[in-house]
């Protein structure tokens, strides 16, 4: 039976957190900073969108981005509702890795007869009672491995950012080509600047060029990770679900 996987993700996770204890900040521009007010760690869609960088130094930002509420980050909290989360999602199943503090991948392969529907609906259940029953908002990508999981959360979190409310995506057998084709190599998770610059020397620029290329060649220059990436992307999922 081909894996069907699912990455949760909680959106701008501090500040999300913070806006459950300060609901007057929601729909304003809200930073969270580091130990001993670094810098950025966590941002709202509106200052994103006022061009607040991640990892900005809190005392060049707060004096460029004069609207925004810097607060300072509270992880003991963080955590917290982190496990509310997690805890949540093990209604959902029990094949979890809880891959961040805000990050889940989880592994729903057969439970369509479970739930009595399709993958789409058990991830808009998934999403719907996070925010009713926890308060966060969540993002959730659905595919067939791991590496797509996590490209189609980003999609999601894209058409976000694009003022689309969208908070889950789906990569079917169908789409998976024309993904391919329209997702940069260095924008997949994993992929590092060094691999990323040694690729474009062979012209691979997206993902679709990459899995074109044959075995042989992969193993020559990426090693088992390069084949396992690879399978990744054509949807077989290679690197499991860790419980």
């Amino acid at each position: 039976m081909k894996k069907v996987i699912a990455l949760v993700d909680c959106n701008n996770f501090f500040v999300s957190c913070e806006r459950l204890l300060k609901p007057e900040l929601i729909g304003k521009p809200v930073c969270v900073l580091s130990n001993n007010d670094g810098c950025v760690v966590s941002r709202s869609n509106e200052a994103k969108r006022l061009g607040v960088q991640m990892g900005a130094p809190y005392f060049i930002a707060k004096n460029q981005f004069k609207n925004v509420t810097f607060l300072s980050g509270n992880l003991t909290y963080y955590c917290e509702i982190s496990k509310r989360v997690m805890d949540k999602l093990f209604d959902f199943t029990p094949d979890i890795e809880v891959y961040s503090i805000d990050e889940a991948f989880l592994d729903l392969t057969g439970l369509r007869k479970t739930f009595n529907c399709q993958y789409e609906e058990i991830i808009e259940r998934i999403v719907r009672e996070v925010k009713e029953e926890v308060g966060i908002d969540v993002s959730v990508g659905l595919s067939y491995s791991k590496v797509l999981a996590k490209l189609a959360n980003d999609k999601a979190k894209n058409l976000q950012k694009n003022n689309i409310d969208k908070k889950t995506y789906k990569i079917g057998y169908k789409q998976i080509q024309n993904e391919l084709k329209n997702t940069l190599i260095s924008d997949v998770w994993g992929v590092g600047k060094n691999t990323t610059a040694l690729l474009k020397k062979y012209l691979i620029q997206t993902c679709f060029d990459f899995v074109s290329q044959d075995d042989i060649w992969i193993k020559k220059n990426l090693g088992k990770i390069g084949l396992d990436l690879k399978q990744e992307l054509l949807g077989n999922s290679i690197n499991p679900v860790q419980i």
